[in-house]
């Protein structure tokens, strides 16, 4: 079945250089160009040609949010119909007049992977044979408007992994198949609402799609220091023509990446973040630069710790237990994206800080638990195009070209400690925690062969820094392996 899907992507892409992928209302497998307006050449001599008037195509037709829009293209005259009627711009669509627009889409992704040998996590947990291969991911949703300024999506995982009855019976929680589920009131532009389950403002890496990644797997620091999704309410906008953004919001926990099988997590959150263009005026407009603060409500109400934990890449060792923290939380973060022609580059760095109170033995305060990352990475387009998210290829496979390909490379930290000086333990309730953490080298090609199929290949170097937490002997390094088949509806 995903190979018949897979042929259709492939034939269905527009060829190189087609308007229907860039302009408005121009259904995939349609290769029509708009003619220049008639009488242009009867303007009198030595005057500008009047130029046509350019009209707007109905609300309820406005793009998928993921789509690239040239604004100086007419609308599709196919597409300014009336009543129900289906198109295909981004996503398959209905469209019922100017009232609503409902986009389907997909995203389905599977791994092949290797790493040391007799990794825990790659192996069947019943057969204890090696899974070579892993269906990552498989995501369906919709998304759309009502009225123009009613937004909404809805999408869910089909293959979130189910509890065994030991689990159940241990108190261990599933997680969450539903994924982003909101409704975003945009009448403002500056000043948006949006209520339901969706990513909490923090992490620039955390806040890239999952499509759009430059690598197979986000950051380490997105992935155990960035809260991802939560339920909430959030007021957002933006200004100077885009020059300045902001988001603000409180929420019911603390993020995802916070909980786990066996950890709680968080409680109230209040986030914010903001990111500004500064430097577009003086011809640098390709540089963005962000930060986001959050605080929230630790408790001790569940019997096992509730920090945060550090584990590695693929394999999911785990190089830092949780302790036992009490109080506040507070993040901080700060990034920088850079974009220039065929090339990018990005930094993130993220800092948390944790209370302990009441968690010694003797019920006293302990030293704040600490956790910081960071992370260099940059891509460069071998094929020529623009750097964008996600990328566009100049020619498609099998239609002129070769498709899109991309090198990257990333290197990043994630550790743990806590604050003051002191002998570091291992124990969590240790008054000073013993410094764990991770490094990371990533290598990859990322291959989008047109804009259903992207394929990556990643190759992973890591160390544990604490040779007793290492999955490997004597805490040496070790590489991980995988290549990912990604397509998107």
């Amino acid at each position: 079945m995903l190979t018949g899907i897979l042929a259709a992507a492939l034939i269905c892409a527009p060829p190189a250089g087609s308007t229907t992928a860039r302009t408005a209302g121009a259904p995939v497998c349609r290769f029509e160009s708009v003619s220049p307006a008639a009488g242009q050449g009867t303007a009198e001599p030595r005057k500008k040609p009047k130029q046509p008037k350019k009209q707007k195509p109905p609300d309820s037709d406005a793009p998928a949010p993921d789509q690239e829009v040239d604004p100086d293209a007419p609308p599709d005259p196919a597409d300014t119909g009336q009543g129900f009627r289906f198109v295909w711009r981004q996503h398959p669509s209905w469209r019922f007049g100017n009232i609503a627009r409902i986009d389907f889409q997909a995203k389905l992704q599977e791994d092949v992977r290797a790493s040391y040998p007799d990794a825990p996590d790659l192996k069947d947990p019943i057969t204890g044979e090696n899974q070579t291969f892993e269906f990552h991911r498989n995501r369906i949703g919709i998304q759309g408007n009502l009225f123009r300024h009613i937004e909404f999506e809805i999408e869910r995982e089909l293959t979130e992994k189910e509890l065994t009855e030991k689990e159940v019976l241990a108190g261990v929680t599933a997680e969450s198949s539903w994924k982003d589920v909101y409704v975003n009131v945009s009448y403002l532009d500056d000043a948006q609402i949006q209520v339901g389950k969706f990513k909490i403002p923090f992490g620039l890496d955390q806040l890239t799609g999952v499509a759009n990644n430059d690598f197979v797997y986000r950051s380490l620091g997105a992935r155990y220091l960035a809260p991802s999704r939560d339920i909430g309410v959030m007021v957002h906008g933006r200004f100077f023509r885009r020059g300045l953004s902001y988001w603000t919001g409180v929420f019911r926990h603390d993020g995802d990446n916070a909980r786990s099988k066996k950890i709680q997590g968080g409680d109230e959150t209040f986030a914010a973040r903001i990111a500004a263009i500064p430097f577009r005026r003086v011809g640098v407009p390709g540089l963005e630069l962000g930060g986001a603060f959050t605080v929230s409500a630790v408790s001790d109400e569940f019997f096992l710790p509730n920090g945060l934990r550090g584990r590695t890449v693929m394999t999911q060792d785990t190089f830092y237990s949780p302790v036992y923290v009490k109080g506040r939380r507070r993040r901080w973060e700060a990034d920088v994206d850079w974009t220039r022609g065929p090339l990018s580059a990005r930094s993130e760095y993220t800092y948390v800080v944790d209370q302990r109170l009441q968690q010694g033995i003797l019920n006293d305060d302990l030293a704040d638990a600490l956790a910081q990352s960071w992370y260099v990475s940059g891509t460069w387009m071998m094929t020529g195009e623009q750097k964008t998210r996600p990328v566009e290829a100049a020619a498609d496979l099998f239609r002129g070209g070769i498709g899109a390909v991309e090198l990257a490379a990333r290197y990043e930290r994630l550790w743990f400690g806590s604050a003051g000086e002191g002998v570091g333990e291992r124990n969590p309730r240790a008054q000073h925690i013993l410094q764990s953490g991770d490094r990371v080298l990533t290598l990859g090609v990322n291959w989008t062969l047109n804009r259903f199929i992207k394929l990556q290949v990643n190759a992973i170097r890591e160390r544990v820094e604490d040779q007793e937490r290492s999955p490997v002997p004597n805490g040496a390094s070790f590489w991980s392996r995988v290549l990912r088949l990604q397509f998107v509806l």
